[in-house]
């Protein structure tokens, strides 16, 4: 886990995000980005309605620029703080260190335009919970999830302590779920403790609890199996209570082994546990 990106905007409340991450940057030893991105104040000309002159549209386009490079100083000034309070180098672009590192870059557009595909040559992207209270976290969290095709890191507001080191991994036997095991196995072999659960039965025709055990023993992982049954009628909180149950600090979880259509209209256990969990959630699609 060398490469770790941390995409972030004037919405996105960066401190917990940016601890969890120097945390893991220093822990692998690796180079963390952290990518701010901007609004265009053009996108917004369109919108700004009729009877506008064009010096008065070029008003309020300075005005946002400026207001931009405010926030993109103020984003940059406390991310580059924090690093050096955790001990960590700030480099620049195409410079490399054997300890742990840390740069930063700003951009200027759409979270789509930047967010999925420059997480796409890092190990693992850091990412807020979707929550009302940060705008632009559902459009983070979405892009990295289905257009990156890397590791994601879901940190819930406000989380102070440290992640895998008790980690819980939620085991059904799909491919998105074996993708995040895989992705998270540097996590995995540093952690104290790591619980494999599977709830209900499993379809015959996918490896289950004892396969994945012998896998994470092939990297001298001692994982804990845990076969539960189905409770109640969500899967997703019964995941989360055994995880509090266990005092786990990180899941790993396969993310939406069925379309995000189908968990948007008939529910999920991906979308509730993104909606509800307080533990960080290591997530692969």
């Amino acid at each position: 886990m060398k490469s770790i990106l941390l995409p972030l905007t004037y919405c996105v409340d960066a401190e917990s995000l940016s601890r969890v991450a120097a945390d893991l940057t220093k822990r692998f030893h690796a180079s963390l980005h952290g990518l701010f991105i901007r609004p265009d104040p053009r996108m917004a000309i369109p919108f700004m309605g009729e009877g506008l002159t064009a010096d008065m549209i070029q008003q309020l386009c300075d005005s946002a620029e400026k207001e931009g490079l405010a926030n993109a100083a103020k984003a940059e000034k406390d991310f580059l703080a924090l690093m050096q309070a955790a001990n960590i180098k700030i480099i620049k672009k195409g410079e490399h260190s054997d300890h742990a590192r840390a740069r930063w870059s700003t951009v200027t557009g759409q979270i789509t335009d930047h967010v999925g595909r420059r997480a796409r040559t890092a190990d693992l992207a850091i990412c807020a919970q979707p929550s009302s209270d940060m705008p632009d976290s559902d459009d983070i969290f979405h892009d990295l999830i289905f257009r990156s095709g890397r590791s994601v890191l879901m940190v819930p507001a406000g989380y102070n302590r440290e992640v895998g080191r008790h980690v819980m991994i939620a085991w059904n036997g799909r491919a998105e779920g074996a993708r995040a095991v895989a992705g998270a196995m540097p996590m995995l072999i540093g952690a104290e403790k790591v619980t494999v659960v599977q709830i209900g039965d499993k379809d015959d025709a996918r490896p289950g609890l004892e396969d994945v055990i012998d896998y994470l023993g092939e990297y001298g992982i001692e994982a804990r199996a845990r076969q539960e049954n189905v409770e109640d009628n969500s899967i997703g909180n019964q995941l989360l209570s055994l995880a509090s149950d266990m005092s786990a600090d990180t899941v790993v979880l396969g993310a939406y082994s069925h379309s995000r259509w189908r968990e948007l209209v008939l529910g999920g256990v991906t979308r509730h546990i993104v909606a509800k969990s307080k533990l960080p959630i290591f997530m692969s699609h």
